[in-house]
């Protein structure tokens, strides 16, 4: 991965760079927010001019904050006109990912792809938010036309969409579930919302953190939806909940969040990225609004190119939340060792944090979701001219699973095994990988057969070597090496 030296001090504000952002993606004739290229790197965007509605939505708050409600207004009404109507489709109630985006063609649509559901929560989420806070400046059928549409995100959603484990849409579901069972007075919907959050408040219980732990790409939006529950609660459960979860959560990411490496230690049950300066995420976001350097934990500067620059627009949202985020983050400097476990049923996750040295490792990890963002193993450490650099092991199409072991103080085995015939390993690294491994600052990679297929890649990680073999199972070790 890349490799740092110092950093500059940030030159602008992370805030002031989303208004800077915001302006230059604005489009007034749509009233709605262009789709940035750092959202698709290497694609020419601007020729396709799409349109984002869930970013539309986040920069219609950002503008209600900054006083510009005739902005905010016209395209808060751009929003609500692309949600999809209530019907027996199962994207019923959700949004258009862009104004742009076709109807889904019936039978044949594919989820994710054709339509997501998961921006019921995330733009009603938004939108309901809207509402609440500035509804003495927001027009009275705008406010009619929101709880509307929050209405239609939770009658629209199938009873048995959002998998239990799949924390954060169940967090964002059970806000909206309440809210809209307060302002309707539907006593048999507030009992549903009140079940999920038992639900989720069962598993936390059951396993000691959420199923999406440790997470680059989720710990940011599930601290900020329990924010929403602790600073606009539809009711006493939900803030009960909500103070136990971020406390403990808050500990966790407290106690994995390494200050020299700007990120927390893995291993990643996903993640877009292992340089936090490399890309914008929710997590950096997090860290940021708890008072880490901007500069630290995140890329300097941002503008439309940086690389997933759209969760940019979720900073306003963590600020807003953060008065009861921040009492339950800390992050200390890693002066001495630390050694986190966390264990999910035969799935053991385990972190090592020291001065110049983070390593997490996973094994007992058997899932098929977001596969390409699944690092059971990572490293973040110091070279030997002192740059900061990371890297990760990653699992590719061919491998059903990979295990990673510590078998001594500085040594660990990684074991991979085949879907059918072949299987693979993928190393994101800026060093060199070879058909025997690799040296990569302070560690050393080792295969236990030479590769016969090494393809590189240039990526939004960084440069990736897909390494494999034509066998089922194949071994490799990590040593830390010595100073």
């Amino acid at each position: 991965m890349k490799r740092r030296g110092q950093t500059p001090a940030f030159q602008v504000a992370p805030i002031d760079s989303l208004r800077a952002l915001h302006e230059g993606l604005w489009d007034g004739e749509r009233s709605m927010v262009r789709l940035a290229p750092g959202v698709v790197p290497g694609v020419d965007i601007s020729s396709l001019n799409l349109h984002a509605v869930r970013e539309t939505a986040l920069g219609a708050f950002l503008d209600l904050r900054d006083g510009n409600v005739d902005r905010a207004v016209v395209a808060l009404r751009s929003v609500l006109a692309l949600q999809y109507p209530l019907s027996d489709w199962p994207w019923s109630g959700t949004f258009r990912v862009t104004a742009e985006q076709h109807d889904p063609p019936g039978a044949d649509a594919v989820e994710w792809v054709h339509y997501d559901p998961n921006w019921r929560q995330f733009v009603g989420c938004i939108l309901l938010l809207c509402a609440l806070e500035y509804s003495n400046v927001l027009p009275v059928d705008l406010r009619a036309g929101i709880s509307e549409a929050a209405e239609r995100c939770v009658v629209g959603e199938p009873v048995d969409r959002i998998a239990h484990w799949y924390t954060n849409p169940n967090l964002m579901h059970a806000w909206l579930q309440g809210h809209v069972a307060a302002a309707t007075g539907d006593g048999d919907l507030l009992q549903t919302a009140h079940a999920r959050v038992d639900m989720i408040v069962g598993r936390f219980a059951k396993y000691g953190d959420v199923d999406e732990y440790n997470s680059p790409t989720y710990d940011g939006i599930d601290m900020m939806a329990l924010g929403l529950w602790a600073v606009h609660p539809p009711t006493d459960a939900f803030a009960r909940a909500a103070a136990t979860m971020l406390r403990q959560i808050g500990a966790r990411i407290s106690a994995l969040y390494h200050p020299r490496f700007g990120t927390s230690c893995g291993p990643y049950i996903r993640s877009y990225g292992f340089d936090p300066t490399r890309y914008v995420s929710l997590s950096g976001l997090l860290y940021s609004v708890a008072g880490e350097p901007p500069e630290r934990v995140l890329p300097s500067p941002i503008d439309a190119d940086t690389v997933h620059v759209h969760d940019l627009y979720f900073l306003p949202l963590l600020e807003h939340v953060a008065p009861a985020l921040r009492p339950h983050l800390r992050f200390d400097p890693v002066t001495d060792g630390r050694h986190h476990v966390q264990r999910f049923g035969t799935s053991v996750a385990q972190s090592l944090l020291r001065p110049d040295l983070a390593i997490g490792w996973d094994r007992g990890r058997r899932h098929d979701a977001s596969l390409d963002q699944y690092a059971p193993l990572t490293v973040h450490g110091v070279d030997s001219a002192a740059r900061l650099l990371a890297f990760a092991v990653m699992v590719p199409d061919e491998t059903a699973w990979v295990d990673c072991d510590r078998t001594a103080e500085d040594l660990f085995e990684i074991t991979a095994v085949a879907r059918a015939g072949r299987v693979g390993l993928r190393i994101v690294t800026d060093g060199a990988v070879d058909a025997h491994g690799a040296r990569i600052g302070p560690c050393e990679l080792r295969f236990g057969a030479p590769a016969d297929l090494i393809e590189e890649s240039t990526t939004p990680r960084g440069r990736e070597f897909h390494v494999s073999w034509p066998t089922d199972r194949v071994g490799a070790r990590l040593s830390i090496l010595p100073d």
